[in-house]
């Protein structure tokens, strides 16, 4: 009986082992527009290294997932543990070789430069993002060694008393409500993000005026392109730097030049525009 419950054991901290794994994936959402991302012009010289990635982490958890359901049945001890520990071993080695090839391309840069420079367009376009996508990658890692050798050291997955084993049966449920959570409020965090970075590269693309009556227009463009972003946070930013400018132009007819009111307003658009450079600047990578 401890046998089997070692089996079930394994298979939670195998289901939680994608729970973790599965916010760095989210950044990949909705994922066939990344997917067509990948499959553009820019993006050719890396797009086998790139798309190879995206395949291991989706079936890292794919297979994590059939694992944990299987964790509940008689199988093969020998089985689970592989079917455990193989994708651990693959995620934790291969996207760094398959980063090789394009860092022999650049020799005038370090490896760590060109794996830093993979994964901002895996869309972990910050240090703050690329650590947080590598400690979860760590941690499913470690969850899934720590199942694949309970599996191992439990060779006799036998019988188990009813009422242990409905007890399980509950945890399991629960684990895949929690997921059943996680995954579409996951999907929705990633269509967001997608709109979002449609805005900020939809602000890039704009041309600057270079009369002074295309001033209003543009500024009405900003503002549309705002409304137009996911997040509250980024529409607040891109609006108010629409709205400030607008004062800022206004005062222009108003207030002699150099005057304290006229410089005020004008350091306040300067960083409202700062603001947004810098907000847009995660959203680098397409």
């Amino acid at each position: 009986m401890a046998d089997r419950l070692k089996h079930f054991r394994a298979g939670l901290l195998l289901a939680l082992s994608s729970a973790v794994l599965f916010w760095p994936i989210s950044y990949w959402f909705p994922l066939p527009e990344y997917l067509g991302v990948l499959g553009s012009e820019d993006y050719a010289d890396y797009a086998l290294a790139l798309r190879s990635i995206v395949i291991i982490y989706l079936v890292f958890l794919l297979l994590n997932l059939v694992t944990a359901g299987l964790a509940a049945t008689k199988l093969s001890h020998t089985l689970k543990f592989w079917l455990a520990l193989s994708p651990a071993a693959i995620i934790l080695v291969l996207p760094f070789i398959l980063i090789i090839p394009t860092a022999l391309s650049f020799p005038e840069r370090s490896y760590a430069e060109i794996f830093q420079a993979m994964y901002r367009l895996l869309r972990f376009s910050s240090p703050q993002l690329l650590a947080l996508a590598l400690i979860c990658t760590l941690i499913s890692v470690a969850l899934n060694i720590r199942a694949a050798l309970m599996f191992k050291a439990a060779p006799d997955p036998g019988a188990i008393n009813p009422k242990i084993r409905t007890r399980y049966f509950i945890y399991a449920g629960v684990a895949l409500l929690v997921f059943a959570v996680i995954v579409p409020l996951g999907a929705y965090n990633g269509a967001l993000r997608s709109q979002d970075r449609a805005a900020c590269n939809r602000y890039a693309a704009l041309e600057i005026p270079q009369l002074d009556e295309d001033v209003p227009t543009f500024l009405s463009e900003i503002r549309v392109i705002g409304e137009s972003a996911g997040n509250r946070s980024l529409q607040n930013l891109f609006i108010n730097f629409s709205d400030i400018s607008r004062q800022y132009l206004a005062l222009l007819d108003k207030e002699p030049e150099g005057s304290v009111v006229l410089k005020e307003m004008g350091t306040l658009t300067a960083q409202a525009k700062d603001e947004v450079a810098r907000v847009c600047s995660e959203y680098g990578s397409k």
